[in-house]
Parts: structure tokens; C-alpha cells; sequence
């Protein structure tokens, strides 16, 4: 065997031993080992070299898994069958496993059904393999955003509220005299308790806030958003203070900005599938890591 032809076998042996791990691990077997290349010692005190195998405890007695790999390009034939069965028969308390990637031949499979040996293919999936279930999944993204635009700008409205009877006196005669005072720029930042901002500036906190992406284009809509613990410092004619604001209400329009198909296909994110030979159910699929 040259050595490219001996790294596919490796390889395939490999794969064989992620999939079987995968396999017990989802069955709740997961602190099983299941082990690669290992030399058992048959009751003739002959050691057999087994591909993979792992160990199980059944009525307090030890059993083995062993399976034997075959990166063949064509059906395996009852010679192969025979070979293993007479490592299985050695090495004893164990149950034996054929896998390979095109099939068996009749006389194989029929020697392994009397014998109890199970006969799997693993192998990349072809489409045959999907039949039945789905393959392609296709999902249409659209991105929609809030505008911000001379004509169409995002604004808000403020809620405020005063902390006592005196701001509250206060800020009651600084609207009457300035209707604006409330007012906001893009730079505007909310603050704590203490005078600190904890918001970015408007210009990227109000877009934020905004749940777009079920809205149709155009508007106008609103959204209102609680707030808790933010203030604005305001002069309300004795000098800037912090008046607390409960809530705004947003109004903005929406626009999609961009609208792309997504198609995932099985075919690309999966390497291969274990997959019974006589039922020909699909057993287990191996994703790519």
C-alpha cells in the first residue's frame, strides 16, 4: 500500500472513530473510550490489530466493540466477512462491526446476518441520501433601518418628571417661558443620578432602541421606550440641575437597506453519514468541525 493510499485508511479510520464517538456521547455514553489502532490478544495468544473498539460492562461481564474499517471502493467480499469473524471468534466477549464506503456482496452480507456482524456504510452523502428530509434551506434576509434624513429625521419626545415639590415648581414656570427647553441635539447624552452619561449620544442611542425589522418601509411610527434611572441637566432659571426622564417616544420612518438570499445547503456542511446497510436508515450525520 503506497502512503497516500495508506493516510486515506487512517484517515477513514479516523473519521469512523469521531462518528462512533459522537454516536455514544448523544446516547448518554459519553465517558466511554472509544480507542484507534489497538492489538487485542485472541484466546489462541495471537494479537489482532483492531481498527476501532470501545468497551462496555453487560451483566457484570466486559464487552468489546470492534470494528473493522475498509476504505474500499468496491463491495466487500465474503472473504473479508470471514476474516473478521474469525478475530471476533478469538478475541471472544465482543460484538463485531463492518464499515466501508460502497457496500457488501450478497454472500457477505448474508454470512455476517448469521453471525450477528453489522453492516454499515460510511461515506460523504450523495442526494440519494436525501430523500425524505431536507437538504436546502433558503432564507431571505432583509435589513431594514430607522432614516435619518434632512426631510425624514429620527426625533423624540421626553417625559420628564421632577424629583420634589420645588423642581417641579420650577420646572413648570421654565416650560411656560421656554417651550423648548426640553429639547434635544444629536450629541445630547443621558446622565445618572450623579451627573455621569450612560447612554451614547441620541444620534446612535435613539436607533437603537428601535424594533424595525417587521416594519414595512415608509412611516411615520412611534415607539416608546421607559427609562429608569436617567436625567438631563437643565437650567430652570437658578442654574443647570438634573431632571429625571421616565420615558421618551420616538418617531421614525424605515427604509430597507439591503436584501440578501441566503442558501444552506446539507450537502456543504456535512462530511459524511453512517447508514445501515440492510435498513439503509441514515444513523448518524458527521458535520464538518
Amino acid at each position: 500500500m503506497d502512503a497516500e493510499l495508506y493516510k486515506e485508511s487512517i484517515d477513514y479510520e479516523l473519521l469512523t472513530q469521531a462518528i462512533y464517538e459522537e454516536i455514544l456521547t448523544r446516547e448518554g455514553q459519553g465517558t466511554l473510550e472509544v480507542k484507534h489502532d489497538v492489538l487485542l490478544k485472541g484466546k489462541s495468544g495471537v494479537e489482532h490489530q483492531i481498527d476501532v473498539c470501545w468497551y462496555f460492562q453487560q451483566a457484570g461481564l466486559t464487552h468489546r466493540v470492534l470494528i473493522e474499517c475498509k476504505n474500499f471502493s468496491s463491495n466487500l467480499t465474503l472473504e473479508k466477512a470471514r476474516n473478521f469473524f474469525a478475530v471476533i471468534h478469538d478475541i471472544g466477549n465482543c460484538r463485531g462491526i463492518m464499515v466501508t464506503k460502497t457496500g457488501y456482496q450478497s454472500g457477505a452480507k448474508t454470512y455476517c446476518d448469521y453471525y450477528g456482524i453489522a453492516l454499515k456504510l460510511c461515506r460523504a452523502p450523495t442526494d440519494e441520501d436525501w430523500k425524505g428530509r431536507i437538504k436546502t434551506i433558503k432564507v431571505n434576509l432583509m435589513v431594514r433601518a430607522p432614516v435619518s434624513t434632512g426631510d425624514r429625521p429620527i426625533r423624540c419626545d421626553l417625559f420628564l418628571q421632577a424629583t420634589s415639590k420645588e423642581q417641579d415648581l420650577r420646572l413648570k414656570a421654565a416650560a411656560q417661558k421656554n417651550p423648548q427647553l426640553g429639547n434635544t441635539s444629536p450629541s445630547t447624552q443621558f446622565l445618572d443620578k450623579d451627573g455621569v452619561p450612560n447612554t451614547e449620544p441620541l444620534r446612535w442611542w435613539l436607533p437603537r432602541q428601535l424594533k424595525v425589522a417587521h416594519q414595512p418601509d415608509g412611516g411615520p411610527y412611534e415607539q416608546a421606550v421607559e427609562l429608569k434611572e436617567h436625567y438631563l441637566s437643565l437650567d430652570l432659571g437658578g442654574g443647570p440641575e438634573l431632571v429625571k426622564v421616565i420615558g421618551v417616544k420616538i418617531h421614525y420612518w424605515v427604509e430597507t437597506v439591503n436584501s440578501v438570499e441566503l442558501v444552506i445547503d446539507a450537502m456543504a456542511t456535512v462530511d459524511a453519514i453512517l447508514k445501515d446497510f440492510g435498513s439503509g436508515e441514515i444513523e448518524h450525520v458527521h458535520r464538518q468541525s
